[in-house]
C-alpha cells in the first residue's frame, strides 16, 4: 500500500552533494521526512521528501544584476500518495524533480529578461518550460521548442 516514493530522489540529492560545488544540506531529519536545502550562486532551492506524503521542489531564481527573482515549484500538491493509485503519479513528479535537478547541474537552466521581467527556461518532460516572474505572479508556459521557450531575450545559464 505504499509507493516508496522519494528513495531515487533522496539518492540522486546524495549525489548531489558529493559531486556538486554546490551548497547541499539537509536540514530537517524527522521520522520519515527529510528536507534539504540546496543553493548555487544565483538561486536556491528545498527539496522536501517524506515518502508516504508528500514530494516537493521548492526553487528560486534571482537576477545578480537586476535582484529580480523568479519562482517555480514541482510538487505532489494533495495527491495521497501513500496510495497505490497514485504511484504513478508520485513517480513522474520525483522524475521531474530529478530532471530539473540535473539539467540545473548540466547547465541548461537558463536565465535571461523579456523587457523588464526575468524569465527561466528550461528542459522537462521533452518540452520547454518558461517561467515569467511578473510584478505580483508567476506564470510559467510550455513549449515544443527551446527557441520558443527563449523568445525576447538573451539567455545565459543559471550559476
Amino acid at each position: 500500500m505504499t509507493s516508496g516514493a522519494g528513495h531515487r530522489l533522496l539518492e540522486f540529492l546524495g549525489e548531489l552533494r558529493a559531486t556538486t560545488g554546490w551548497t547541499v544540506v539537509v536540514t530537517d531529519e524527522i521520522g520519515a521526512l527529510s528536507r534539504w536545502r540546496l543553493s548555487g550562486a544565483t538561486w536556491q532551492a528545498v527539496v522536501t521528501v517524506e515518502p508516504r506524503r508528500w514530494l516537493g521542489l521548492e526553487f528560486e531564481a534571482r537576477d545578480s544584476v537586476t535582484g529580480k527573482r523568479a519562482t517555480y515549484d514541482i510538487d505532489t500538491d494533495l495527491y495521497d500518495i501513500s496510495q497505490d493509485d497514485q504511484r504513478q503519479f508520485a513517480e513522474e513528479i520525483e522524475r521531474d524533480i530529478i530532471e530539473f535537478l540535473d539539467d540545473l547541474r548540466r547547465g541548461v537552466v537558463l536565465r535571461g529578461n523579456d523587457g523588464t521581467k526575468f524569465v527561466l527556461v528550461f528542459p522537462l518532460g521533452g518540452s520547454y518550460v518558461r517561467v515569467v516572474q511578473g510584478r505580483v505572479t508567476t506564470s510559467a508556459s510550455t513549449h515544443a521548442d527551446l527557441a520558443a521557450a527563449r523568445k525576447g531575450g538573451d539567455y545565459v545559464p543559471l550559476e
